[in-house]
């Protein structure tokens, strides 16, 4: 935190009050918005690129499966041959390798994602902060952001390579393995078709928590550099929040001391989370009030 950002963002506020009382304040900030585009955008770069590792594989694998059963010799009309595992492995390196342009797009994507989320975040603690305190507030710290933000890019950026790599992994394992078990080419393209799915599936769930995990950061280094030590913890409000979130509905939350109930975390950290942190600026007003 710098006390220099704080004491000019309570001196500017004082004067606003002194000139014109609080009317048009709040005394709370507003309910924060998650950063649902964002996670929407991310959502859909993953569906695309688990789209097009799907037709590849029709395209390039699923063509090849019978002759692959055929050579594995696991039926009793089949003539074995000794390296149809490496017909199979070949395969789905060709694979990997034809979506090589779509896994250079999704990541130049992550980029621009984490810009958009680190300026909206910061926008919505500047509206936080505007709508009890009369004026906006000016950050300087920006190498804490830089920081958490690059750090960010690099990871989501190397995740998106894993991602491909494990799935082209997967799947390989799943037909070697059903290969090897004599099932039929329907079953091996019907085990394949299941992996599709579960790859859209976690795409979801992966979207959300990154989104939400640095739209957090990023509001807790912009509250602390104003002088807001913690936030309230806020809920998305419907059936689908867990228990121990939903117990920490309304509840201060010192950014330097992440709740046990949530397992040290702090509200959007969490896997698929979507609480939000509701800045403390009421603190800051009762604090220039006293004063």
């Amino acid at each position: 935190m710098s006390e220099q950002t704080k004491r000019e963002l309570l001196a500017a506020a004082r004067v606003r009050i002194e000139r014109q009382g609080r009317r048009g304040l709040r005394k709370q900030a507003p309910r924060p918005r998650r950063p649902e585009q964002a996670i929407r955008e991310y959502r859909t770069r993953l569906r695309d690129l688990a789209k097009a590792l799907e037709e590849e594989v029709r395209a390039q694998v699923f063509p090849e499966l019978e002759s692959i059963i055929e050579q594995a010799g696991t039926r009793d009309d089949a003539v074995r041959h000794d390296d149809w595992g490496q017909r199979l492995r070949d395969l789905f390196n060709a694979t990997r390798m034809s979506i090589e342009p779509v896994i250079g797009r999704t990541r130049s994507f992550m980029l621009s994602i984490g810009d958009r989320v680190e300026g909206r975040a910061t926008q919505e603690q500047i509206k936080a902060v505007r709508a009890v305190l009369g004026v906006s507030p000016t950050f300087y710290d920006e190498g804490r952001i830089r920081g958490i933000l690059n750090a960010w890019k690099d990871q989501n950026g190397a995740f998106i390579t894993r991602m491909a790599d494990d799935a082209v992994e997967q799947m390989m394992d799943t037909a070697s393995r059903a290969v090897r078990t004599g099932r039929p080419l329907t079953e091996v393209r019907e085990e394949l078709r299941k992996r599709f799915d579960i790859t859209e599936r976690r795409a979801k769930t992966i979207a959300r928590t990154e989104v939400s995990q640095l739209n957090t950061q990023i509001t807790r280094e912009r509250q602390r550099e104003v002088g807001i030590t913690g936030y309230y913890w806020t809920t998305a409000n419907d059936e689908r929040v867990r228990d121990d979130h939903e117990d920490m509905a309304g509840e201060f939350v010192p950014w330097d001391d992440p709740p046990s109930e949530t397992g040290r975390q702090h509200a959007g950290e969490p896997i698929n989370c979507r609480c939000t942190a509701r800045a403390a600026v009421d603190r800051l007003l009762d604090e220039l009030e006293a004063d």
